[in-house]
């Protein structure tokens, strides 16, 4: 059995923890802790967004902190036709394949919903996924020069990987300052 009062957190790959439910209450405040972030119960292998597991979801719920989206900051109203994490949200997923890593990453992809091709890197998808949970999905399965850009294009979010340094820069420069 494994044990719910420690969690581990996966952050491109890398495993983070343990850490206790008071850490990651505080990691919660500090907006480090997101819904859609990937964790484990400790000594465990499955990782999901942190929403999913009851004790997280209560204390991510009860945070002060609001998640950066992608576009100009709105009032805190947000119209009532944008999806609640955790519902159907429909995605852009591009990426690019260089070595032929096509058919793993195609299947990961259908297998989070709803998927279909519409050119020849570019994706659409429906799923219940945040674009971090999609992005973290297919990116154990592009190689280190094969970029990933998600558009949440019902919730305005972005999640992106494997980018150049200079292009990365320009992306969180346009995200931040937009």
């Amino acid at each position: 059995m494994l044990a719910t009062d420690n969690w581990c957190i996966k952050v491109a790959e890398r495993v983070y923890g343990p850490y206790t439910h008071d850490q990651m209450a505080a990691f919660a405040s500090e907006g480090r802790l997101s819904a859609q972030s990937m964790v484990s119960p400790a000594g465990g292998n499955a990782w999901r967004e942190a929403r999913v597991y009851p004790p997280l979801a209560s204390i991510i719920h009860g945070t002060t902190k609001t998640e950066r989206t992608f576009g100009k900051a709105v009032a805190n109203d947000e119209p009532s036709d944008v999806p609640q994490d955790g519902a159907t949200a429909n995605f852009a997923v591009i990426f690019e394949l260089k070595n032929g890593t096509s058919a793993r990453a195609e299947q990961t992809l259908r297998s989070l919903g709803s998927a279909f091709r519409i050119t020849d890197n570019v994706w659409i998808l429906s799923t219940t996924q945040s674009a971090s949970g999609v992005k973290n999905a297919i990116a154990p399965h592009l190689d280190i020069r094969e970029p990933i850009f998600v558009v949440d294009c019902s919730r305005g979010r972005t999640a992106w990987a494997n980018f150049v340094p200079e292009l990365n820069a320009r992306l969180m420069k346009a995200w931040i300052k937009a």
